[in-house]
């Protein structure tokens, strides 16, 4: 990202860790700021990688704390619950100024986030980092989905998702992404290229850089509570998550659903096959009780 290595500045730590925190566990992060804060030491500078105290300490708390969830198992975002969210997102009043019952930009962008990445069963570290260039709508199909380089795939060889229409206007992932591009087309100098799901600055104003894999999280979250769940229980990996058990559950052929999400091994897909069968077939169920 061109930025200063040393001295480093505390942001561009956090950023570091942002960029890893999907593909690296605790224990890894924990060396890697070690060896930065020992060699800042070495060359006589003030270590910018304090997690206990200073800029860091929340990022890293909630990495703690999102890393924690994942290992006890997030809840999968189902799908009645994703139209629920989705249902709920933000929408200009009469006296915002905006068109009056319409979703919002930032509303536009949070939809297209959660569906393009419960979709394409998405890391949020793959979801964060898509650009312009990474999708191709096909007529009539849906949009294919290029994810460059993720977790499973350290030699960057890349994978194309097929995200196909969905039934419901409002909730399918291809006309989603596309209000989003050409809402957001229109709220910025020239064409809208380069990353997808930006941040925002001043209220609705879109910016030049991706958000944050964390970010991802927040947006979830923030959304479910006025959905009326519980945001404590969901994390940005909810929606890899609901989507591979409820496709599972729909009977879809459980290679094609690893293809689709990516996974490198059966051992780590087959726990969210076990997850999701626990109520076919039930040998409890029917018996009696």
């Amino acid at each position: 990202m061109d930025r200063k290595w040393l001295p480093a500045e505390p942001k561009t730590i956090g950023l570091y860790l942002g960029a890893r925190a999907d593909e690296l566990r605790l224990a890894t992060l924990e060396r890697r700021l070690a060896a930065i804060a020992s060699l800042h030491k070495e060359e006589g500078h003030e270590s910018p990688a304090s997690v206990a105290e200073g800029p860091l300490r929340e990022i890293w708390k909630g990495i703690v704390r999102e890393k924690t969830r994942q290992q006890d198992g997030a809840p999968s975002l189902m799908v009645e619950d994703l139209r629920s969210i989705i249902e709920h997102l933000p929408r200009y009043s009469s006296s915002d100024g905006g068109p009056t019952g319409r979703l919002t930009l930032t509303a536009l962008r949070d939809r297209a986030l959660l569906l393009v990445g419960w979709t394409g069963a998405l890391r949020r570290s793959e979801l964060v980092a898509l650009t312009t260039e990474d999708v191709q709508f096909i007529e009539g199909e849906g949009v294919n989905v290029y994810v460059r380089r993720s977790k499973s795939d350290q030699e960057g060889t890349g994978l194309v998702k097929g995200l196909p229409y969905g039934s419901n206007k409002e909730t399918c992932p291809v006309t989603a992404l596309r209000q989003w591009l050409q809402a957001a087309d229109r709220q910025v100098d020239g064409s809208f290229e380069g990353d997808i799901f930006r941040r925002f600055y001043r209220g609705e104003s879109v910016g030049e850089s991706a958000m944050t894999a964390q970010y991802v999280s927040t947006v979830l979250k923030r959304h479910a509570e006025s959905a009326g769940l519980d945001p404590e229980e969901y994390s940005a990996h909810s929606l890899r998550a609901g989507f591979i058990t409820q496709a599972i559950r729909a009977g879809k052929a459980e290679r094609r659903v690893k293809e689709h999400s990516g996974h490198a091994s059966w051992e780590t897909f087959n726990q969210y096959v076990e997850e999701a069968g626990t109520f076919q077939d039930n040998p409890a169920k029917g018996i009696g009780l």
